[in-house]
């Protein structure tokens, strides 16, 4: 009889290993979601351009987009707990809004705005997770974004509108939270959150005549399904 408790435990312990490692090995992921993506601005005028329109009152601006994702890992488990590392493409652009702003020079309105986004975004993520389950694993997300912001500043004068095209590099960091469920042996879907605060970037206009900078940040939902190899 003790043979058989002690047999059954082993077998019992085996078992919760193996299960433990549902997510274990190489995976893809496609998922879809959204992004409220949110821009601090401030202007600094200088020179002639100064003289014509004062200064331009700092603001934020914020807006939503949907997105899609694809996500390419590896994934270990050690016990309960679990490792992944992955790779991952924004697929479509993160609005960040307008900024209009109106006055008036000798007695001509002038009309300025500013569009923000973010597109060409990619990134690397960890993440740490345990099993709540022997199919549920829950994981903490920790990412390194890179995405390329574009301001888009507009004046318009007597009927004339001066538009430039401008972009920069940033990166910033993400952090969130996440769940994945197993459903046969090697399909699978997930849900999960993440906010990301990118550093400042400046942004002059051709002639120098005004600075942006601008700081993004972004809050992230993802949904989708993956496939463990």
């Amino acid at each position: 009889m003790k043979k058989l408790i002690v047999a059954g435990a082993i077998a019992t312990a085996s078992c919760s290993a193996l299960a433990a490692g549902t997510f274990d090995g190489p995976y893809v992921q496609l998922g879809i979601g959204g992004a409220a993506t949110e821009s601090s601005n401030s202007y600094t005028t200088s020179g002639l351009y100064k003289q014509v329109v004062g200064n331009i009152p700092n603001g934020s601006t914020n807006s939503g987009s949907f997105l899609g994702q694809v996500l390419g890992g590896y994934s270990q488990s050690f016990d309960r707990l679990n490792i992944a590392a992955n790779i991952f493409y924004m697929i479509g652009n993160q609005d960040a809004g307008n900024k209009s702003y109106n006055t008036r020079y000798l007695n001509v309105p002038i009309s300025l705005s500013n569009s923000v986004k973010l597109e060409n975004t990619w990134g690397i993520s960890l993440e740490p997770g345990y099993y709540v389950t022997d199919n549920t694993l829950g994981y903490l997300k920790f990412s390194w974004f890179n995405s390329t912001l574009k301001s888009t500043p507009s004046v318009s004068a007597l009927g004339v509108t001066d538009t430039g095209n401008y972009s920069s590099n940033v990166n910033g960091a993400g952090f969130g939270i996440g769940a994945k469920q197993m459903f046969t042996n090697n399909l699978y879907g997930f849900l999960e959150y993440q906010y990301v605060t990118y550093g400042s970037t400046s942004l002059n206009t051709a002639d120098g005549g005004v600075s942006i900078s601008a700081k993004p940040s972004q809050n992230y939902g993802m949904l989708g399904l993956g496939y463990k190899f």
